[in-house]
């Protein structure tokens, strides 16, 4: 008896993933059709060809629904581990990898469009706006701050708050590129653009946090102060 009601269970598994599944693209495809207050959840259990309750039985509300959607998305890019290994040079490698396919990802048009959408009806719906937010800039957000701030406790990067370093190196990766889509005045930047603006911000960021750089900068004001008091005499 228990080994058919096991066989019953494994052939209903599959099943269930195929409705998740038509669930979660029925609701990303009216995200960006409809907009995120428009899309009900009878409406995507409509374009998913199944019932009202199922969609019901996997989120308890639009808003579980948004975020798994989204967290779906970042998952697709495949964005690399940002772990930090025994050769900081390889680490730092991985950064400017992990902001490439990040940038890549972000200005997508689909993505322009959803955060678009979700800007719009932000005040109407915080907590949807919320939920957004942690699945995709939030989580983002705290693997690079975890990330700097493995490399500040080595001694590797002298960085003080790697939230706002974090945010800071994010902003300039991706610089203007999302408004001018939503603008309509630029399309996505292509692979060999998104490179170099990475490559550029890390380096940029990376030298100005590095401990080497901080402690060159501490001793040449040492030698400034030390030698002010003879200059003012010497006048």
């Amino acid at each position: 008896m228990k080994s058919n009601e096991l066989i019953r269970r494994r052939r209903g598994r599959p099943r269930d993933l195929d409705k998740l599944q038509a669930i979660l693209d029925a609701a990303s495809a009216l995200f960006l059709e409809r907009g995120i207050t428009a899309t009900t959840m009878e409406s995507v259990a409509e374009r998913a060809c199944v019932s009202k309750m199922t969609v019901y039985g996997h989120f308890r509300d639009k808003a579980s629904l948004l975020s798994v959607v989204f967290e779906r998305n970042i998952k697709a890019i495949r964005l690399p581990d940002l772990a930090v290994g025994p050769d900081p040079t390889s680490s730092l490698a991985q950064l400017a990898e992990f902001g490439k396919r990040l940038v890549s990802f972000l200005t997508r048009p689909e993505i322009v469009r959803t955060a678009s959408v979700m800007a719009a009806c932000a005040d109407e719906n915080p907590r949807l706006a919320a939920a957004f937010y942690a699945a995709g800039p939030g989580t983002m957000l705290k693997k690079v701050a975890g990330f700097l701030k493995s490399l500040a406790k080595r001694g590797v990067l002298s960085i003080d708050d790697p939230e706002l370093a974090a945010e800071q190196l994010i902003v300039s990766w991706l610089g203007l590129s999302q408004l001018r889509q939503n603008l309509g005045v630029a399309g996505p930047p292509s692979a060999g653009a998104i490179a170099r603006r990475v490559r550029y911000a890390t380096d940029t960021m990376l030298r100005a946090w590095s401990s080497a750089s901080l402690a060159g900068d501490k001793a040449g004001a040492a030698q400034r102060r030390r030698r002010t008091p003879r200059d003012a005499t010497t006048k």
